[in-house]
């Protein structure tokens, strides 16, 4: 899949709903490409109490759940469709999930087509004392 097969992938899960004032959903989407080839997908999910999870975390947790934990590429979009770059949380997730995934992959740009790594965005990893 091409970095604007993806983009559009992306786009297509977009479906933002306020379904009250304490959850709001599908304002964002992400596509990760696993390390096994495979396509993942996710929105976000806002809850008021703190609980909710982006984009990125849903399409991992999905994409974990296939048994996979290295990521390729990224693509996330917001509302308008939108290029996006992960948030801190999301960095240090993905991080967290595999070593590996320093070398992934965001989509920055579409014209002219532009990426930037996992590692680029993340350079200074959280860790604890027992490494």
């Amino acid at each position: 899949m091409t970095y604007a097969e993806m983009l559009a992938l992306a786009r297509s899960k977009l479906n933002p709903q306020v379904y009250d004032k304490y959850f709001s959903a599908g304002f964002v989407s992400a596509v990760l490409e696993g390390a096994n080839g495979k396509y993942y997908t996710g929105v976000n999910l806002d809850l008021a109490c703190g609980l909710g999870f982006c984009a990125e975390r849903n399409a991992a947790s999905t994409m974990l759940t296939d048994g996979e934990r290295t990521v390729r590429r990224i693509v996330c979009v917001d509302e308008k469709g939108a290029l996006m770059t992960p948030c801190g949380s999301c960095r240090e997730f993905l991080f967290q999930l595999s070593r590996e995934n320093v070398r992934a992959e965001f989509l920055v740009s579409e014209h002219p087509l532009r990426v930037r790594t996992l590692g680029e965005f993340l350079p200074d990893p959280w860790q604890t004392g027992r490494e």
